[in-house]
Formats: C-alpha cells, structure tokens, sequence
C-alpha cells in the first residue's frame, strides 16, 4: 500500500494546484499530493485512481458543510473538471505521525445523513457515500 502511495505521490509531484471555489469560509490550501502533511482527499474514481481533491487540515480547516463549494477535481487523470460534490468514490485521511481521529463524509450537506468514516493514516473506497457526497466533517 504505501508504495502505491508513492507513486501516486510521484505522479501527482507535477500536477497543476487545485483551486477552489470561492466560499464565505476560509478554506485551507489545496494539497493535491494528499501525503506527507496532514491532507484529507476525496478521488473520483475507486482505490485512490482518477482525478483528486485535497485539503491541507494541519491549517485548522474542519471541512465544508456543502461540497458545492469544494470546487472540482483539478488534477490530471479521469474526471478531471467535474465538480467534487457527489462525485468521489474513495478518499484518503493522512496524519502523519499521530493516525488520530477521522473524518466523516457525508450524504447530505451540513453533515447530516449516511456517512463513510475515514480513519487517520488510511485510504477507503466510500460504500454509503460512493457518488452521493454532499459534505465531510473533520474530527
């Protein structure tokens, strides 16, 4: 597993920055190489393949009550320009060093409804909220 990581990272080292959507939140700088520093990622397509959107958390960011306002998949690879909202089939939460806490993406927005639970330091492919993500939540 981490040397699929690796070379995700090392495609990813080129890839152009994320940007997001401008919201009435502040949201933390993109990270699209999801290792390293503490990042949370959702990827269009299943087992961390396609296109991805990262967040750095180690700036306080909490997550985003709509994903509407996460903005898209930017980085190359399939479902690149698609918006996040409702469109990610896997993530992954890295927290180097301390693998503590989750985070909790959600089916409807404000964090409420069914959710996925991605531990601290590991990589899932979503079940309950495959395609149908409207928000995640930082614990």
């Amino acid at each position: 597993m981490r040397l699929k990581h690796a070379l995700i990272a090392a495609s990813l080292t080129g890839a152009a920055t994320l940007a997001l959507a401008p919201t009435a939140q502040a949201a933390a700088p993109p990270d699209p190489n999801c290792l390293g520093a503490r990042a949370f990622c959702l990827w269009y397509n299943s087992n961390q393949q396609g296109s991805v959107a990262g967040w750095d958390l180690s700036t306080g960011f909490q997550g985003f009550p709509n994903l509407k306002d996460a903005g898209r998949f930017l980085t190359p690879g399939e479902g690149q320009g698609v918006p996040v909202k409702n469109n990610a089939a896997s993530a992954t939460y890295q927290f180097p060093g301390q693998c503590r806490g989750d985070v909790k993406v959600f089916v409807n927005s404000g964090w409420s409804g069914p959710y996925d639970t991605v531990p601290a330091c590991s990589a899932i492919n979503l079940v309950k909220t495959k395609n149908d993500n409207a928000s995640f939540l930082v614990n």
